[in-house]
C-alpha cells in the first residue's frame, strides 16, 4: 500500500489537440509553465507530473509521427515503454529534471452531433455512429470515455439526449469534460449539474483552437489528483486512478472573459 509520504500529484490538461499551426516547443514550455503556475498555487512549488491527454481527431496524426520528432529547439521527445506514451523533456544546463508525460486519444464525431473522447488510447474510431456505439467501441478499446463540453453542442435535441444519456450511464465509467473556452457567463450548464448529482468524474481540459497564439492556453485549465505514475507504465497508472470508485479531482484554470470569447469566435470564422 503507498504510504501519505509516497503519494504525489499529477497535474492533467485531460483535451489537449495538436494543430499544424502550433509550434511544439512553444507548446511544451507553455504548458510547463503553466503547470508550474497551477502547482504554486497549489501550494506544491515544482513537486508534481504533468501530463498532456491528446483528443486528436479522424484529421489528426501529431502523435503518431512524434516518436520520430526527437529533438527540438528546447525540448526532446521520445517514447516510453507504453506505446500510449511520449515523455517530452526541456532541455536545459540545470539539474532541474523538466517531464511531461503526453498521452494519445481521439476525438469522435458522432451521429447525433456531440463529440466524445477516447483518453489514453492509441486506437482510431469511426465518425458518425451513434452515440451508444461509439461509448461501445471506446470500451472496446479500453480507453477512457468522455462527453466535452462544446459550444453549441449540449443545447436543443443534442442537449436532451445528453440528458438522457447522462441518466443511462449513471454509475458507469463514463466522465464528463470541460473546457477553458467556456466563458464566464455560461459558468454552471445544467449537464454539469445533473452530472455531480449522479457523481460522474468531472475532467477539465484546455481544448486549444486552430489558431495562432493558442499554444498559451495548454495546461492552463485542468485537473489534480493524488498518486503517481512509474516510469514504466504512466498510462496504464493514470487510468487505473482515474478509474478508482469515489474518484476525486480537483480542477484549476479560469473560465474564458466574454472578450476573448467572442473574440475567438469570430477568429474561427474568419480562419
Amino acid at each position: 500500500m503507498m504510504s501519505n509520504k509516497d503519494v504525489g500529484t499529477i497535474l492533467v490538461d485531460a483535451h489537449v489537440h495538436v494543430y499544424d499551426c502550433f509550434d511544439i516547443d512553444d507548446l511544451l514550455s507553455a504548458a510547463l509553465r503553466n503547470f508550474k503556475h497551477a502547482a504554486a498555487n497549489m501550494g506544491l512549488a515544482d513537486n508534481f507530473t504533468g501530463v498532456l491527454l491528446l483528443s486528436e481527431t479522424s484529421r489528426d496524426n501529431w502523435f503518431s509521427q512524434a516518436s520520430t520528432a526527437g529533438r527540438l529547439k528546447c525540448w526532446r521527445i521520445e517514447p516510453v515503454q507504453e506505446n500510449l506514451v511520449m515523455q517530452a523533456e526541456l532541455l536545459n544546463n540545470t539539474t532541474e529534471k523538466n517531464i511531461i508525460y503526453i498521452m494519445a486519444g481521439r476525438q469522435i464525431a458522432t451521429a447525433e452531433g456531440i463529440e466524445l473522447l477516447a483518453l489514453i488510447t492509441g486506437r482510431s474510431f469511426e465518425d458518425g455512429l451513434s452515440v451508444e456505439d461509439s461509448l461501445t467501441a471506446v470500451r472496446e478499446q479500453d480507453a477512457i470515455p468522455v462527453l466535452p463540453w462544446a459550444v453549441g453542442k449540449w443545447l436543443g435535441k443534442r442537449g436532451k439526449i445528453l440528458s438522457g444519456l447522462l441518466k443511462a450511464e449513471a454509475g458507469s465509467d463514463l466522465c464528463i469534460g470541460d473546457n477553458s473556452g467556456r466563458p464566464v457567463f455560461w459558468r454552471n450548464p445544467s449537464h454539469f449539474k445533473q452530472a455531480r448529482a449522479i457523481v460522474m468524474p468531472l475532467l477539465p481540459g484546455s481544448d486549444p483552437l486552430p489558431l495562432a497564439g493558442e499554444t498559451e492556453r495548454v495546461g492552463r485549465f485542468g485537473f489534480s489528483l493524488q498518486g503517481k505514475l512509474g516510469p514504466s507504465q504512466p498510462a496504464t497508472d493514470l487510468k487505473c486512478l482515474l478509474r478508482e470508485k469515489g474518484l476525486k479531482v480537483k480542477a484549476y484554470g479560469r473560465l474564458e472573459t466574454p472578450w476573448n470569447f467572442v473574440i475567438n469566435q469570430i477568429r474561427l470564422r474568419k480562419a
